[in-house]
């Protein structure tokens, strides 16, 4: 019997020993519950945003429409790394409207390639003075291009992000360059091969060369042009926003004053 009221005695105070450790648990958690809203709050009653909010996004890109498009990172064109640009990124019915943009940053880059190729047979041949390549047709590689792709950025982040304004100046700009390069198929001036020059052949013993030269460049001018006035209209033809009344084709409205 009295071994019995003494395992009795030693279950009570066990118990009472467990109820208390779950008194001081639980006292425990509402302090520290207490406290994190404490430190969350800081005058005015403004809650403080987690750490991770304020750092840039570190989670890996997925690709395919729907994912996000980072800007930020520079992998286009390559080497140069000046902008971003990754059609896997875009909606599916986006895609041949932005490749046709870039498209025709590649060609305008191409096409001036192969002047400063031509321009320079003509001057180690001796049928054109030096400042023609050094001076005109490498001027026209460190402009031209590069208008063609911030042109082409224009589009490709108008279109894609999407931002009207930028879809707006694009217009202008493709026009502008499709302007630029009818001028270049149509008319010769210096190291400029324009179609005319055909009726002017002036390179003594590279008359072919010169009729090769003329040919490609002026035709691929052209097809520039072509495609300038193709991309114009596939922007336009994008006109209204999902779900927005915004317009591409026309400048965005102006925010009313307060």
């Amino acid at each position: 019997a009295a071994e019995g009221a003494d395992e009795a005695g030693g279950a009570k105070d066990l118990n009472q020993r467990n109820a208390e450790l779950e008194d001081e648990v639980a006292e425990l958690k509402a302090k520290i519950q207490a406290a994190a809203s404490a430190g969350r709050k800081i005058g005015g009653g403004h809650d403080v945003q987690p750490m991770g909010h304020a750092l840039p996004q570190l989670s890996v890109r997925n690709s395919g429409p729907g994912s996000e498009i980072r800007w930020e990172d520079f992998n286009y064109p390559p080497v140069l790394r000046l902008i971003h640009f990754d059609v896997t990124e875009l909606p599916l019915k986006l895609r041949k409207t932005v490749r046709l943009l870039n498209l025709s940053f590649l060609l305008t880059s191409f096409v001036c390639l192969l002047n400063v190729a031509d321009t320079a047979a003509f001057v180690f041949a001796g049928v054109a003075p030096m400042q023609w390549l050094v001076v005109q047709s490498a001027l026209h590689v460190l402009l031209l291009p590069p208008a063609a792709l911030g042109a082409f950025y224009l589009g490709y982040r108008g279109l894609a992000a999407p931002e009207p304004l930028l879809a707006y100046r694009f217009q202008y700009a493709q026009l502008g360059l499709g302007a630029v390069s009818v001028l270049l198929a149509l008319f010769p001036y210096k190291c400029v091969n324009g179609v005319i020059r055909l009726a002017f052949l002036s390179a003594q013993g590279m008359e072919v060369f010169q009729i090769v030269a003329t040919l490609m460049e002026s035709c691929l001018w052209t097809l520039n042009a072509c495609l300038a006035v193709l991309n114009w209209a596939q922007v336009r033809r994008y006109s209204t926003l999902p779900d927005s009344n915004t317009v591409y084709g026309t400048p965005p409205p102006a925010k009313s004053s307060p």
